[in-house]
């Protein structure tokens, strides 16, 4: 059987994955019977004698082809920039492969993992025409909202635990469509509570994204000149263990954010697709990314990193407390929304 798995959830076509490495046989023979190749490096010769053989000692072989399809969409396939003078051109060194495919012993599973290929990719176009009955294509989008609300239950069904509503709707706002970082917090969750509701307190005590949340909450308090709030939301930060470097990174990685928030807007790209270039797939960040930058200039995002520089340099060697350093960071910060930082 062959199998083409496509989209941005990868976490999901990665278990699909191991349930077919599962039906190759057990765990002693495996490994002699999954190979794995790159698109970037493929070999039809080296697909031919890990797919064409018999399974050693198993039940099945299985291949897995990661890029390849992806890889003659590039210059170097002949796909873009130009016509590609034959369909061996077109496939580059994948030429015979379709060949290959449509000859597979019964006992040989292959499977094609990609995230994204162009339209009319050639290689695609002769995988579908093998036929519904030698090959499966398998979508996997990225979860949002409802969707990744029915995973977030079920996959805490599956590792024993209960979530109420409200825990739920918080993880979803907080780690958003990443399903590794979510099965990750889902696992602690489900160990903290031993058997009993998951709750939205948990998720708050736990998990990485709700301090994340809070450090939103101290740039907040930042940009619209909150002085006294944003004194206590970097202590009750440093009294849960947060180092003072660690909120220099924060509000850093949050400065750059807005910075790419404002070219974003500047280059009109709709705010669905700002996830991507922001590098988070939370919903929640993109959401207060947007919301701050729209209050906060970026002349003043400018000026926030020359204040996050003096801090990091005034711990690194000496000149002033983690605490201090901090304190002196959010008591000229607080101007900068009209444009310049309190003096010292």
């Amino acid at each position: 059987m062959i199998y083409f798995f496509h989209g941005d959830d990868s976490f999901s076509a990665s278990e699909a994955l191991a349930t077919l490495a599962k039906a190759v046989g057990s765990d002693d023979v495996r490994e002699a019977n999954v190979s794995q190749l790159e698109g970037g490096s493929f070999n039809l010769a080296a697909f031919g004698t890990a797919a064409m053989v018999v399974p050693f000692l198993a039940d099945r072989r299985l291949v897995v082809v990661r890029g390849l399809l992806a890889s003659l969409d590039t210059p170097t396939g002949g796909r873009r920039g130009r016509k590609p003078a034959a369909r061996g051109d077109a496939l580059g060194p994948a030429a015979g492969l379709p060949a290959l495919l449509g000859q597979l012993p019964e006992t040989t599973d292959v499977v094609f993992i990609e995230v994204k290929v162009g339209r009319g990719n050639v290689l695609l176009a002769e995988i579908e025409a093998l036929g519904t009955q030698q090959v499966q294509i398998r979508d996997f989008p990225a979860l949002r909202r409802e969707p990744l609300v029915r995973w977030v239950r079920e996959r805490a069904a599956a590792k024993g635990a209960t979530i109420d509503s409200a825990a739920v709707e918080l993880l979803v706002e907080l780690v958003g469509g990443n399903l590794w970082a979510m099965d990750n917090e889902l696992e602690k969750l489900a160990i903290y509570r031993m058997g009993e509701t998951i709750e939205a307190v948990d998720v708050g005590a736990l998990v990485s994204g709700a301090r994340e949340t809070t450090v939103f909450e101290l740039v907040d308090a930042l940009m619209e000149g909150r002085a006294e709030a944003a004194m206590l939301k970097m202590e009750a930060l440093l009294q849960e263990g947060a180092g003072g470097p660690y909120l220099l990174s924060m509000i850093a990685r949050q400065a750059r954010m807005l910075a790419l928030a404002h070219e974003l807007d500047r280059e009109r790209v709709p705010q669905g697709e700002w996830g991507g270039r922001l590098g988070t797939t939370s919903d929640f960040v993109v959401r207060k990314t947007a919301e701050q930058a729209r209050r906060f200039p970026f002349a003043s995002v400018r000026l926030l990193y020359g204040l996050l520089v003096e801090a990091d340099l005034a711990m690194k060697t000496g000149e002033a407390t983690e605490e201090i350093a901090l304190a002196e960071l959010i008591a000229r910060g607080v101007g900068l929304r009209h444009g310049a930082p309190l003096r010292r």
